[in-house]
Formats: structure tokens, C-alpha cells, sequence
């Protein structure tokens, strides 16, 4: 049985042991999955809930895992990876789930290069997640059928967790998957934060505003209400990218906007966007 320590149960990483602990092949339980954290009460509903077999606060207890799994926000994964690093041998793989990678993978390699004892570190992201935080809102089937992006050097254990738990793995340089989830991930969340801004701006100013919202206005706003503290880190993380491709937006939003002037334009500008025409 594998040993696989997860570092931060909440939605992801509880969502994560809770579909490990179900991975049985010839009827025996693949995975044996310690969960890590600061918080006695939410390591405790880990448990009742079924993402762990066994929990601790004290992060030296994963000194003899054969995997561990940092599902901490994104700017906390190189000093995580630095703690880690001293407990556990050098055959234990590191990886992540952070939704930026680049300058993650690039930090800790320059480290492996000059230390050749410390552990490998994988970079992996799970296209993944819900708007809700927290292990009480964990479910074992969160990542069946996902897409998982791996930007680190290829490992086989960590590539068979990930297909062990129903999902497709899809190899890319960090470098390329900050630029593309730039786009198809965290600029959908901009977009979606600032319009939830403007109408509660609106909304305390127009208490009937909130009477007459409908199904469009719940499908923006419900990333909205993703947490602040896990968004932060990816917007800095990714930073370079989200300035060219917000931008980018606004661009298309004023020629959108010029369109009103001319309804022929406008339905055609509509109807390149329903038809994915060029």
C-alpha cells in the first residue's frame, strides 16, 4: 500500500484522499493517505468524512510517505516544498495542485540542481474545483474525469495517483500552462469578480436589483465567490500573462461596445461569437 501524505485538507486536498481511499485494485486498498494540517476540528471532520486514514499537525509525521501533496494556496507551495524537503527521503515524491506553476518549477528546480539529495518535485495541476471552500464541502468524485496538467519531470507514481482516481493527464512546460489557464481559467475569474463588485455597488444603491437577477447572472457570479486568500497568490503568480490578456479583453470589449452604432455589426459580431466563426 501506498503511503501519501496530503498537506492542507480542505475542498481539494479532502477531495483528493477521499477518492484515493476508494482506489482498490484486486481488492485491496491501493493507498493508505495521512492528512496534515493546522487545525485539530477540520482534520477531525477529514476523518468523519472518510479523506484520511490517519491525520496530524505535526508535518514530521510524513517523514515515511511515498507521496506528498502540498494543497496549499500557490504562494505557499516553495517553502512548503523546502519543509517537506528535510523530512522525507529522497525517494518520496513532492508535488502540487496549484493553479500557477511556473515560477513554482522553476524555483524548486534551480534547488534540486544544486542539491541533488533533495526528492523530486512534480508540478501538477487539477482542471478541477468548486466556488465552496473547505473539507466539509469535499467529494470523492471532484477530479473523475478531469483533465490533470503535469509541468514537472515525468513520474510514474504520480502519473498512476492521477489515473487511479479517473483522470486525464496532459503534459505541458510550466511556462505554456500558466499562459493557457491564464486565459481559459483565471481571466473568467477577474471578470467574474469585478461584475459581482459592480453589482453589489449597484445593488446598495438599488435594494430591487438583487429581486430580478436570473440564470446568466448566477453563472458569472458564482466563481465570484471563490476565496479572496486562495485567488490572490494566482493572480500575482500569473501576474505577467492576466496584465496582456485583461487588457486584451478590454480591447474587445470597446469594439463590442462601438458595434451598438451599427446593428449589422453587432449581429455579426454575435454571431462570430455563437458560431465560432473567425
Amino acid at each position: 500500500m501506498q503511503r501519501v501524505a496530503i498537506l492542507g485538507v480542505g475542498l481539494m486536498g479532502g477531495s483528493l484522499g477521499m477518492a484515493l481511499r476508494n482506489v482498490y485494485i484486486n481488492k485491496e486498498r491501493e493507498y493508505f493517505v495521512l492528512g496534515i494540517g493546522r487545525k485539530i476540528r477540520n482534520l477531525k471532520t477529514a476523518k468523519q468524512k472518510g479523506a484520511v486514514d490517519k491525520f496530524s499537525t505535526n508535518i514530521n509525521d510524513i517523514k515515511d510517505c511515498d507521496a506528498v501533496f502540498i494543497c496549499y494556496p500557490a504562494d505557499m507551495v516553495i517553502d512548503t516544498y523546502k519543509k517537506a524537503a528535510k523530512i522525507v527521503s529522497k525517494k518520496t515524491i513532492i508535488t502540487d495542485i496549484g493553479s500557477v506553476k511556473l515560477n513554482i518549477q522553476k524555483t524548486i528546480d534551480a534547488l534540486t540542481i544544486k542539491n541533488k539529495n533533495l526528492p523530486l518535485f512534480v508540478g501538477c495541476h487539477p482542471m478541477a474545483g468548486i466556488e465552496k471552500n473547505g473539507i466539509q464541502y469535499a467529494q470523492q468524485n471532484l477530479y473523475k474525469n478531469t483533465n490533470v496538467i503535469i509541468t514537472g519531470k515525468k513520474n510514474n507514481l504520480i502519473t498512476k495517483i492521477w489515473k487511479d482516481i479517473g483522470c486525464n493527464i496532459i503534459f505541458m512546460s510550466a511556462e505554456k500552462h500558466d499562459e493557457l489557464v491564464a486565459f481559459t481559467s483565471h481571466l473568467p475569474h477577474i471578470i467574474a469578480f469585478n461584475f459581482f463588485r459592480m453589482f453589489k455597488e449597484k445593488n446598495s444603491k438599488n435594494k430591487q436589483l438583487k429581486n430580478i437577477t436570473g440564470g446568466s447572472f448566477g453563472s458569472i457570479t458564482r466563481v465570484a465567490k471563490s476565496s479572496p486568500d486562495m485567488w490572490l497568490p494566482i493572480f500575482f503568480g500569473n501576474k505577467k500573462n492576466l496584465q496582456k490578456l485583461t487588457k486584451e479583453f478590454c480591447d474587445h470589449m470597446r469594439k463590442f461596445i462601438h458595434t451598438f452604432n451599427n446593428k449589422k455589426n453587432l449581429h455579426k459580431l454575435l454571431r462570430k461569437s455563437i458560431n465560432n466563426e473567425n
